[in-house]
């Protein structure tokens, strides 16, 4: 409902200014996988250790909804690490997510900025001197907004990007972690910026369907037929939500007790 002004046109807000973040693990031999093969061909065989630890990558990704330009090749540096901690985490806001944000922010845009994740362990928002002069450094206003634990999945990386480099990603055969980081960052390059509008789209059509089903994820995302309206010019950038829907959300957020159990899990009645 944040993402729909409170009065007036009920058609989403253009979330020119939110920017969604996300890590998500890249295997170097995922859990299966098809082939074709010619009748004179041996089966592909690859060894591991173990299946509990498999050979992975985790990659961060960010994305805000802006036109994307053909972007520049960097040399990735391999470090093995136990865990994710939150210290990686800060480590990798700082040198990499905020100064990319100042890199590449359009200058025509505001510089108040909402990055939005999902509210796992290692996602807690630095509160060090250091982080939050960073955060307002160069006129900028930076500010995190977690998803409360067990919300419907709302982050456009999922609807997206993640998945159709994963799809690229494995079709390649890695034989090292180096070989796996070179093949995502292929695929990512490959990805077509053009994907963007569709899945910030296909984000508010997620969003309508969550308010439909009072807060709940038993949905699966609609099909619009993007690229088809795209190519007629008939593609709307934002959708507007039913009055009467939003009326019905409205009065069942009246209704709703939200209280929190002795381990931290919501709990929500509704009279």
């Amino acid at each position: 409902m944040s993402h729909v002004p409170a009065v007036g046109d009920p058609t989403f807000s253009d979330m020119q200014q939110w920017i969604h973040l996300d890590e998500k693990w890249f295997y170097i031999n995922p859990e299966t996988r098809t082939f074709y093969l010619l009748p004179t061909e041996d089966d592909p065989y690859r060894a591991q250790q173990s299946r509990r630890f498999k050979i992975k990558a985790m990659f961060m990704g960010m994305i805000a909804k802006k036109k994307s330009k053909n972007r520049d090749a960097r040399t990735l540096e391999t470090k093995a690490i136990q865990s994710v901690t939150k210290e990686c985490i800060r480590e990798t806001l700082l040198t990499h997510v905020i100064l990319t944000i100042y890199e590449k922010w359009p200058q025509q845009l505001p510089k108040d900025i909402v990055i939005q994740w999902d509210n796992a362990r290692p996602h807690q928002v630095p509160k060090d001197e250091e982080f939050q002069v960073a955060c307002h450094a160069h006129g900028f206003n930076i500010q995190f907004i977690l998803q409360p634990a067990q919300s419907p999945e709302t982050n456009v990386l999922d609807l997206g990007l993640f998945s159709v480099i994963q799809s690229l990603q494995y079709q390649s055969f890695p034989r090292n972690l180096d070989d796996l980081i070179k093949e995502v960052a292929r695929a990512f390059q490959e990805f077509d910026p053009i994907l963007n509008k569709y899945t910030w789209i296909t984000l508010q059509s997620c969003l309508i369907k969550i308010l439909e089903k009072q807060g709940g994820n038993n949905f699966s995302p609609p099909h619009m037929k993007k690229r088809s309206l795209d190519n007629q010019g008939l593609l709307p950038q934002l959708l507007e939500v039913d009055r009467d829907l939003i009326g019905q959300v409205v009065h069942f957020l009246d209704t709703v007790t939200i209280t929190e159990d002795d381990e931290g899990h919501m709990e929500v009645d509704a009279d």
